[in-house]
């Protein structure tokens, strides 16, 4: 009975014992905290960072809040118009010249053409001569639509030349069948060109066609019989020399004595008017042969048109008219209006294959 009350009673026997234990239990508890919130006030900026925990509200709810969230606003902000993380704002390109099939387009411009009138085919005439050039000045409006170009046109020409020694063709190689002329002659022409174009390359189309117009001529036309003479200003292709007649007669300065004079109407085959002293032809209206309107024919006609951007394009020509073989210029500026950066929301493939 003693011993099991010992037993019992132990316990409280030594109470110095008892809480020794209870106060190591509890300080064995609490070193890890005590431990953490050490380290938490003496970390260095040496250490590493702490890796997330659950304590992390507890952190939060004593440090700087968290940033808001960003909105659309925000984003806006952040990335402006012309950042280079934001797409670039969509513009009309000018240089895609590709042409609707359907619509009609129109160009205003100017023109030049250089005709050529070779002396072999003013040989298909008469004898002699020499080759003839001519510059003529126009404005034309083009009017296209489905690779066809319709072009009115108004232009000024001049057949001006200096003197010309011809000889009549097929008549014997006298003085009377000589004359000097030379043209005074101007004209004005109205006429339509029609073009058909072929694409070769980008802006670049191959144009044939043809042109016809009519013309109303005027100026002077100069034509005066000449005689032979030792030092003239006019020499044939056999190397005789001539001078124009001052008027008639058969004794004038340097004359080649024995020769056929041209001054002389009677060695004419036409006498009557007297051809000298700076004689001019008259025209229809007047009974002479001078036209006052002629016509403009030109086939074929071949072009190089060039269209680099919406508002411009230009020609290189070149033909064959009854005046002669030709080649012109033209710049014409398009009525066309940019487009609008609307009409351009099209893929980029799209966008590709129209400037092709």
């Amino acid at each position: 009975m003693t011993r099991s009350h010992s037993a019992f009673v132990s316990p409280t026997r030594h109470p110095g014992r008892t809480l020794a234990a209870a106060l190591g239990l509890a300080i064995v508890a609490a070193a890890p905290l005590a431990l953490a919130q050490t380290t938490k006030h003496t970390k260095t900026s040496d250490d590493p960072p702490a890796p997330p925990s659950g304590d992390a509200t507890a952190e939060t709810d004593t440090g700087a809040p968290p940033p808001a969230a960003p909105n659309a606003s925000s984003q806006a902000t952040a990335h402006p118009a012309n950042s280079p993380e934001s797409p670039p704002p969509l513009t009309a390109d000018n240089t895609m010249t590709t042409e609707n099939p359907n619509q009609r387009y129109v160009f205003v411009g100017l023109r030049y053409r250089g005709t050529i009138i070779p002396q072999f085919l003013e040989n298909l005439f008469v004898s002699e001569g020499a080759t003839i050039y001519s510059n003529s000045f126009g404005a034309e409006i083009d009017i296209r639509k489905g690779g066809q170009s319709m072009i009115p046109w108004i232009q000024y020409t001049d057949y001006s030349t200096g003197d010309i020694l011809f000889l009549q063709k097929g008549q014997p190689n006298i003085p009377a069948n000589y004359s000097v002329v030379n043209s005074n002659l101007k004209a004005v022409y109205v006429g339509l060109d029609e073009l058909w174009s072929v694409p070769l390359t980008n802006h670049f189309d191959f144009e044939f066609g043809f042109g016809v117009g009519i013309g109303a001529i005027f100026g002077d036309l100069r034509n005066d019989w000449v005689y032979q003479s030792t030092n003239g200003p006019y020499t044939a292709s056999n190397g005789t020399q001539y001078s124009v007649c001052p008027g008639t007669g058969n004794s004038f300065p340097n004359q080649v004595p024995g020769q056929v004079s041209g001054c002389v109407p009677s060695n004419h085959t036409s006498p009557n008017p007297a051809k000298v002293g700076g004689y001019i032809e008259p025209n229809w209206f007047n009974g002479g042969s001078v036209p006052v309107i002629f016509p403009h024919i030109s086939i074929p006609q071949l072009s190089l048109r060039y269209k680099p951007v919406k508002q411009f394009e230009a020609r290189l020509s070149a033909g064959f008219s009854l005046t002669g073989f030709w080649f012109g210029l033209s710049a014409d500026y398009g009525l066309e209006k940019p487009d609008d950066a609307s009409t351009h929301k099209a893929s980029s493939p799209a966008r590709e294959r129209d400037t092709l």
